[in-house]
């Protein structure tokens, strides 16, 4: 060490420390237990695309890091020069390190990601909807329950294709994504999930759409849906993957919905009792969010 260690980021389910040491700027990272299994997760990812993912200098087996320093978070970048660009060169290369993980998937899930797989998603969703969470209405728990023909056409849809279900980050942002002298690295696993891949829309397209202020159906957000879906194209052709967008936008809330029901059970999030409403109110509309502000 040649300083003082001071806060990074302190958050509920998280904190980083910045650390100063001989070998440059490290960060230290402890979590709350619901997401110990970063680490694990971040090993099995770097055995692929070390280049991609965080470099983790030292792990222990409580879940606690000491990461090296990944560079500047994409959403402070973002605050200077609002350019497309940026999600535009970072999602293939996200798209290529959920690629290299398929052949990871099982040791994924074993390692602590959320198994969201299509085998698994009607089963989930059931548990999901089974009780009406607070701050619903009965009305909206009624629409919650006609869902079930669609997420069963779409575990169906997924069966018929050639894309292979891998890692998927759950809540893949512009606080996860890092730049380093023009390099991209991903970080922040604790929400992954192994699921189709295409459900990182569910949440990147909506950050995506806030961040830049995009209308509904802009061509800007299919340039970069398109930039994400290229490196998939080898297993399906571009119009079976354009197929895919909008269902899985709307299915892929069920991850979310499910790992914040999981999560409203751990002290971190005991403050935030409406999350799950909201979260649920995006599985039926996963346009909802354009009327927050009303």
């Amino acid at each position: 060490m040649t300083g003082t260690i001071e806060d990074e980021r302190i958050r509920p389910w998280a904190a980083v420390l910045r650390v100063p040491t001989t070998a440059g700027r490290m960060y230290f990272k402890e979590a709350v237990p619901y997401h110990a299994h970063e680490a694990r997760l971040i090993e099995i990812l770097a055995r692929r695309r070390p280049e991609l993912v965080t470099e983790v200098a030292v792990a222990d087996e409580r879940g606690r890091m000491l990461m090296r320093d990944g560079g500047v978070q994409l959403s402070a970048v973002l605050e200077g020069d609002l350019d497309l660009r940026y999600w535009e060169e970072a999602l293939p290369l996200y798209a290529e390190l959920q690629i290299a993980a398929t052949p990871a998937a099982d040791e994924l899930v074993a390692a602590g990601a959320l198994d969201r797989r299509a085998r698994v998603l009607p089963a989930v969703f059931d548990e999901l909807v089974a009780a009406r969470a607070e701050g619903l209405t009965d009305e909206e728990q009624r629409e919650l329950h006609a869902l079930a023909p669609e997420v069963q056409r779409f575990v169906e849809q997924v069966a018929s294709q050639a894309v292979p279900e891998t890692i998927q980050n759950d809540d893949f942002t512009d606080g996860s994504i890092f730049i380093r002298d023009g390099s991209y690295r991903f970080l922040d696993w604790g929400d992954a999930c192994v699921s189709h891949p295409v459900f990182t829309l569910t949440v990147t397209q909506r950050v995506i759409e806030i961040r830049h202020k995009l209308p509904l159906r802009s061509k800007e957000i299919e340039r970069v849906r398109d930039a994400y879906l290229e490196p998939f194209t080898r297993f399906e052709p571009r119009e079976e993957l354009e197929l895919m967008v909008e269902p899985a936008r709307r299915i892929g809330q069920i991850c979310r919905s499910a790992m914040r029901l999981d999560a409203e059970q751990t002290d971190a999030y005991a403050d935030e009792p409406d999350e799950l409403a909201w979260s649920l109110r995006l599985l039926l509309d996963p346009e909802a969010w354009r009327t927050w502000d009303d």
